[in-house]
């Protein structure tokens, strides 16, 4: 039977903006991206032009609807996007590029300010690790001293809710992102406010993730979809991606590995657990009550395709297969070589230091680049293992679900399950976290979605043992959690 309606999910990622249309038993019956750049012309600089997300929405939107099966009629639309990225109004216009997650140019200046009791009293409070890489710093340090009045300062999913509704609203875990909600409270804090010298009014009013608003005359116009279509608020990306992988079910014995740009480690629990040392980021879920331990890997598809680009002289896409092939034929253990791949300006996952550089020991006349891009893999996967022994701490993981590019790469998925040890549950999906934003709308069969929904598993093979060994040696030569925070701490 053609369905005659449909929910279209929208992820505004780093690289480019996902659209995903569902019909109500839970089938995709549409798909489409539009790409769209970055500035990078300064050190740590990372900003994106919030008009070309705006044209890459409606570019992509009318993809989906030559698409649809049967002219499908959107029935509702959700959110979800990149974070944490700053967008600044006045006057209801974007008064400069927004400053995206990647941009590590305050992290210097936050180091400084922030000594470490204030780190810890913020973390008890909003359950981040504070850095120059949210909302709240950085518009202190990008924009403060500019002189122009701003009117609003939301995150990138959030500017788009407010591009398409009009209305200036954010869920709990983009408001995370923003360095100002208090987890306990669950509203804005007001003595952080102070410490960065940010006015409530400037800020979105918090609702949950299913809060919906009608469809605007200017969404209208962005989308093709029929004014007042309902559009729901949804939630952070890597909330959402986690969420479409099994909603709630079985969360607290697994945990959730998402690759794209970066990767997110998350591990969900029905309370909210600080981290005694200060570890990992406590966000709330997109179940109200939920909270997740998260960890955010800066540099692991974009360490690919810095890769690619050091390694070949052209970068189509049947040059970048053949590296990658040959990487996968070197021996575990890349010839001696360990890659640390702290490649972004830092890391975090479970180091959280913004002085943590991109590592490459063992080099020798003898190694290649083929050697090189193994390390690389290596490292990454030791990262993730790296974050999932803390997790482990309080529940053992059963097995380990996970989506995004590593997803279509069956060397890699081995890789991971050898080196983490369990077996890995690989979800292909056109967007993980469109479909999760589309599913808390409550307007498709979630109950069909996930049974029908089924993953490849990996198990680990007979090289896990011999990865035990190489990661010891790698945590002995890279930092612990604890060596890592001391630099910023002192």
């Amino acid at each position: 039977m053609k369905p005659t309606s449909c929910v279209l999910g929208i992820d505004l990622g780093t690289s480019a903006i996902k659209l995903v249309a569902v019909s109500s038993d839970g089938r995709v019956i549409a798909s489409a991206r539009e790409s769209y750049g970055a500035t990078f012309t300064t050190s740590g600089q990372a900003e994106q032009d919030c008009q070309h997300w705006l044209k890459a929405l409606s570019v992509a939107a009318k993809k989906i609807e030559s698409r649809l099966e049967n002219k499908a009629r959107v029935a509702g639309i959700a959110l979800t996007g990149q974070m944490p990225t700053l967008v600044v109004l006045s006057d209801q216009k974007p008064v400069a590029p927004a400053i995206t997650w990647q941009d590590s140019r305050a992290d210097g200046w936050v180091s400084a300010r922030v000594d470490k009791d204030l780190r810890r009293d913020i973390y008890l409070k909003t359950g981040i690790l504070i850095d120059g890489r949210y909302l709240a710093p950085m518009f202190q340090y990008h924009h403060r001293a500019k002189g122009y009045k701003a009117s609003l300062i939301l995150s990138a999913k959030d500017f788009l809710f407010h591009a398409v509704t009009g209305l200036a609203v954010t869920d709990p875990s983009t408001a995370s992102g923003y360095g100002l909600y208090n987890l306990r409270t669950k509203a804005w804090d007001l003595a952080l406010c102070k410490l960065w010298d940010i006015d409530t009014e400037q800020l979105p009013s918090v609702e949950s993730s299913s809060f919906r608003a009608p469809l605007s005359k200017r969404g209208r116009q962005l989308l093709g979809c029929a004014l007042g279509t309902p559009v729901v608020l949804g939630c952070a990306d890597s909330v959402a991606g986690v969420y479409a992988l099994s909603g709630v079910k079985g969360l607290v014995h697994t945990a959730s590995v998402l690759t794209g740009t970066s990767t997110v480690i998350m591990k969900c629990n029905p309370r909210p657990l600080w981290d005694q040392r200060n570890r990992y980021l406590l966000t709330p879920f997109a179940v109200d009550g939920w909270f997740g331990c998260e960890a955010d890997l800066l540099a692991t598809g974009s360490a690919r395709e810095w890769a690619a680009s050091i390694f070949l002289h052209h970068a189509n896409k049947k040059a970048q297969r053949s590296l990658w092939q040959s990487a996968y034929r070197v021996a575990p253990g890349a010839d001696g070589l360990f890659f640390a791949p702290y490649l972004a300006g830092g890391e975090q996952g479970v180091l959280w230091n913004s002085r943590l550089r991109g590592t490459l020991t063992g080099m020798t006349l003898a190694h290649n680049g083929a050697g090189i891009a193994r390390a690389l893999l290596e490292g990454m996967c030791f990262e993730i293992r790296r974050c999932l022994e803390v997790f482990e701490e309080g529940v053992p993981l059963s097995f380990v679900r996970v989506t995004g590019w590593i997803a279509d790469i069956p060397q890699e998925l081995q890789l991971l399950a050898d080196i983490i040890g369990r077996p890995v549950h690989a979800f292909r999906l056109d967007s993980a976290a469109a479909m999760g934003a589309i599913l808390l709308t409550g307007m498709i069969d979630s109950k069909k979605w996930f049974a029908n929904t089924r993953p490849a598993v990996i198990t680990p093979g007979q090289r896990s043992k011999r990865y035990n060994e190489g990661y010891a040696k790698y945590v002995a030569q890279f930092p612990a959690g604890a060596t890592a925070r001391s630099a910023d701490d002192a």
